[in-house]
């Protein structure tokens, strides 16, 4: 005999769907003589082998029953700027004048959504000047650009801009990285920015008669450090995507997997200091491309009680508040998500908002699901391609070819196996059998197997269906699984669960077999 490691699709828990190497022991060149009886494979299984992979989303609990465990980090992130940001500020416009070389206004900053901020630090930006004059001067003339209610390094901010002898127009700007602003003016206001710019004493001799001098003051491509005030009430959309969720053992089934307790959490991680209130959509695809959606109730996302404090919240969904058992019962292999976020759903109540440029919101997804279920029709439809068998030519020959299976199976599971044969050249059907290859072991009043189901299985090949069987260059391989009592009992599974299925072959006349 010669050990071949074949990639096959188990069926459920069974056929461990093309992710898992089982080992056959097969005849590598059978001669089959008339009336004899050959083994031609022996398949083994046991439930434990389905953990053993790094990858697994199958883990063992305490009492060696398995559960599905699957976790998705980082599907939706939120950072501080999709949060806050401050838009470019159109120009505020300040006039001096030999009359009046002196001039301070308060103005409001602009924000986006009704946002009122009481005090901001900024880690990058800049303050645009632009001067305009009347007239143009013999010598240089100095200005000093004052915000009264902001500070650097301790200090009240200025900055001064020089406007050249004999110019009239001057374009400058200053970087304000580092600088606090206290918009509240004392608590009394939001948004104020309070603003002085004046010709330096030493220069307004220098001014020409009645010249003026018009300052645009702009402030752009503002980085927040940190912000504290109320943020806006507003709902935007949360970044859209999909991730693959596939469980060891029943990834390319489709349908028919009803969870006992199915439940699904998700789990935030927020180091933002405002209420967020985020609707999700979660739709699962499966093999087939069925899509179901789970439905679940929007989420609150509780405020961090402080700068670096990390708040989590959680979401459990359940049959109760979702439609998380249609949701798995279609086996999705793959997961889309999309949404929205609310801000401040309630509006501006509770204490402060605060955010920092490290801030952020996480959202995980996460199911830890006991493997006790019920299987109604879980359905597999596969096709193996590139299939030969060779006769030596003495296709003619054969009368009767006849296939074996016993099989012992300490899983609870029916296995229903419909083979097509698809014809080398055109891929129509040519033939084909049908065979109730597994029957589910009975178990007892907690769904554990108390014994294994013993079964044995014939095909019978005639001439016809074995001249179909060398013409096909494929196999298509349609399945049904069912939990004990057709899909009605809820069965658990527990690794010390094995399946044993043997093969043999039996004809008529000499066969090569090159390839199975």
């Amino acid at each position: 005999m010669k050990k071949y490691l074949l990639r096959v699709s188990l069926l459920g828990l069974i056929l461990v769907s093309c992710s898992k190497e089982l080992d056959f022991d097969m005849v590598d060149d059978i001669a089959i003589n008339p009336s004899g009886t050959i083994p031609l494979a022996t398949l083994t299984l046991n439930l434990g082998d389905l953990v053993n992979d790094i990858d697994s989303t199958i883990v063992v609990d305490p009492d060696n029953s398995l559960r599905i465990y699957y976790r998705q980090d980082s599907v939706f992130t939120y950072s501080a700027s999709d949060i806050l940001t401050i838009p470019d500020q159109d120009p505020f416009d300040l006039v001096v004048s030999e009359a009046q070389p002196f001039f301070r206004v308060g103005v409001a900053l602009g924000t986006i959504a009704g946002a009122q901020l009481g005090a901001a630090t900024f880690s990058s930006g800049t303050i645009g000047i632009e001067i305009v004059a009347s007239d143009s001067a013999l010598s240089d003339i100095r200005f000093e650009l004052t915000f009264y209610n902001a500070t650097l390094n301790g200090q009240t901010y200025s900055d001064t801009f020089n406007l050249a002898a004999l110019q009239r127009n001057l374009l400058d700007s200053s970087f304000i990285n580092g600088l606090t602003f206290d918009f509240s003016d004392g608590g009394t206001r939001v948004n104020y920015l309070d603003i002085g710019i004046k010709v330096l004493d030493d220069d307004t001799a220098a001014l020409p008669s009645n010249a003026t001098y018009s300052c645009g003051v702009a402030l752009r491509n503002l980085g927040l450090e940190v912000a504290s005030g109320f943020f806006g009430q507003r709902v935007q959309a949360a970044p859209s995507g999909n991730f693959n969720f596939e469980i060891n053992g029943i990834a390319n089934f489709a349908g028919g997997l009803y969870l006992t307790n199915p439940s699904l959490t998700l789990i935030t991680k927020s180091t933002v200091g405002l209420p967020i209130r985020i609707t999700t959509d979660f739709d699962g695809q499966n093999s087939e491309g069925t899509i179901v959606a789970l439905d679940a109730p929007p989420f609150n996302i509780l405020a961090s009680p402080g700068p670096s404090v990390v708040q989590e919240s959680r979401l459990s969904l359940t049959a109760t508040n979702s439609q998380i058992t249609n949701f798995l019962a279609n086996i999705p292999q793959s997961i889309l998500y999309a949404g929205n976020i609310s801000l401040n759903p309630d509006g501006n109540v509770g204490p402060p908002n605060f955010i920092a440029s490290s801030s952020n919101v996480v959202i995980d997804f996460e199911v830890s699901v006991p493997m006790e279920m019920r299987m109604e029709d879980m359905r597999l439809d596969q096709t193996i391609e590139d299939f030969s068998i060779s006769a030596g030519g003495n296709e003619d020959f054969f009368e009767k070819l006849t296939l074996y299976f016993n099989s012992e199976n300490g899983l609870p599971l029916d296995l229903n196996l419909r083979v097509v044969l698809q014809d080398s050249a055109t891929a129509d059907s040519i033939g084909g059998f049908e065979i109730g290859l597994l029957n589910a072991a009975p178990i007892d009043n907690n769904g554990r197997v108390v014994a294994s189901a013993i079964a044995d299985n014939e095909v019978v090949f005639d001439q016809t269906l074995i001249k179909a069987l060398l013409r096909s260059g494929s196999l298509r391989f349609i399945a049904s699984v069912n939990s004990t009592n057709n899909g009605q009992d809820a069965v658990k599974m527990y690794t010390d669960y094995d399946l044993v299925i043997r093969a043999a072959i039996q004809a008529n006349s000499n066969i090569k077999v090159n390839s199975l």
